[in-house]
């Protein structure tokens, strides 16, 4: 029994050392993709580590409509043993890109994959007397032009190659928030910050 211990013991450290390194090395390999882009949304950087499984990323000197950005490269738990089964229920790197914009927005909209973690994990915060539209994206909207402006932000992401997993814009801060998986990066990051403006910009109008 004792030796079973030690194995057991010895196979539990292994994996959260490889899965630990994993994340490290996808977390640095993106952060370095990203840096061909995010002066699109502001200024300096300021990187820190939460844990294994996230990276937090504040932009100093936000660019309109932005006041203030933070990104959030979220990771699957590759140093837990668990990690097959949180991603059997859907748990995926994700690309968080949450903002306060420098106006509040005329009109509130949810667009979730229910198939995502994410998604999941923001319906239960949806007003209760908002419509809803399903479909591979489900659109929750308090009103026919926030319906109206879900479809003009959808077809935007959309047309630009994004997978989305949600894409927030309420009132309240923060204002603006995208969920990804992780970007392409064979692809200028530069391209996919531009997009991200636009949605800002288009989530204002």
């Amino acid at each position: 029994m004792t030796e079973l211990i030690g194995v057991v013991a010895v196979a539990v450290v292994a994996w959260f050392a490889a899965g630990t390194i994993w994340n490290v090395h996808t977390g640095r390999s993106l952060m370095r993709w990203m840096q061909g882009g995010l002066s699109v949304l502001g200024g300096r950087t300021t990187v820190r580590w939460l844990g294994s499984t996230a990276v937090e990323m504040v932009l100093s000197d936000a660019k309109p409509p932005f006041a203030a950005v933070t990104l959030v490269i979220f990771l699957e738990p590759r140093d837990l043993p668990w990690w097959p089964l949180s991603r059997a229920r859907g748990r995926r790197d994700t690309l968080i890109v949450r903002g306060a914009l420098r106006q509040a927005p005329a009109l509130e909209l949810e667009a979730l994959d229910p198939r995502s973690w994410s998604g999941r994990d923001a319906l239960p915060r949806v007003p209760r007397g908002w419509l809803a539209r399903g479909g591979g994206i489900a659109v929750h909207y308090e009103s026919t032009p926030a319906l109206e402006r879900a479809d003009a932000l959808l077809a935007r992401a959309q047309g630009a190659g994004m997978q989305l997993a949600r894409l927030s814009v309420r009132r309240a801060e923060p204002h603006f928030q995208l969920h990804v998986p992780l970007p392409d990066r064979q692809r200028p990051a530069r391209e996919f910050f531009e997009t991200v403006h636009a949605l800002a910009e288009l989530a204002l109008k």
